[in-house]
């Protein structure tokens, strides 16, 4: 698997669109797990925590290659910043999400049942998509808007136990960790010493040199 797999973790991260769901302020913590087949035996890869004050999002993961790495996103702006440190250099990655070219791959049908994740109740969907050999059951917490993790697009509520299809595999994401609190606001800032830069200037400057 190639190291860069986490930094697709962060960029699934994304916005949907807003429903009718209680604001929410808190932490969410995410077990991410690797899998060759959806009948594989799973290896646990890494967690991702999740902060937010409803309009702003903060995503924290790590990647073997480049580190730890933040998401910061201003859910109303749809834009994004994505700090990583490369090759003892510090940079804010910028980029804009326009949703309306973020047309979903998944189709969904309803499907009985319920259980608790990470303490909250989550219904259950069985979810098809390009990639996939054949229909998924994921699970949502329907009180959870998932404008927070738009890593299935399309589905009524937050995603809590999902699977995404990658070219190495599949990531199996579980929810275990739902926590409502206040959210620092200094957790969204853009630290000084990061240099901003579209993420083409940030390919270009991990281009070797001549």
């Amino acid at each position: 698997m190639k190291n860069s797999f986490l930094i697709f973790c962060l960029f699934a991260c994304l916005s949907a669109s807003a429903q009718q769901t209680k604001p929410f302020s808190g932490r969410l913590i995410y077990r991410i797990e690797f899998l060759n087949s959806l009948d594989s035996v799973p290896v646990v890869q890494s967690r991702t925590k999740i902060y937010t004050n409803d309009t702003l999002v903060r995503v924290e993961s790590e990647s073997p290659q480049f580190g730890p790495q933040v998401l910061i996103k201003h859910l109303q702006l749809q834009k994004y910043y994505l700090l990583l440190e490369y090759d003892s250099r510090k940079y804010a990655i910028q980029h804009h999400v326009d949703k309306d070219t973020l047309p979903s791959k998944y189709t969904f049908k309803k499907k009985w049942g319920s259980k608790k994740i990470a303490g909250q109740k989550a219904k259950c969907m069985l979810v098809s998509a390009t990639g996939f050999p054949r229909p998924v059951k994921m699970w949502y917490l329907p009180s959870v808007s998932p404008k927070f993790l738009d890593a299935v697009k399309g589905m009524p509520g937050l995603p809590a136990d999902y699977y995404i299809r990658t070219e190495d595999g599949f990531l199996h994401y579980v929810l275990e960790s739902f926590e409502r609190a206040e959210v620092n606001k200094d957790l969204f800032g853009l630290p000084s010493d990061f240099k901003k830069v579209s993420f083409d200037e940030f390919l270009e400057e991990m281009m070797p040199k001549d």
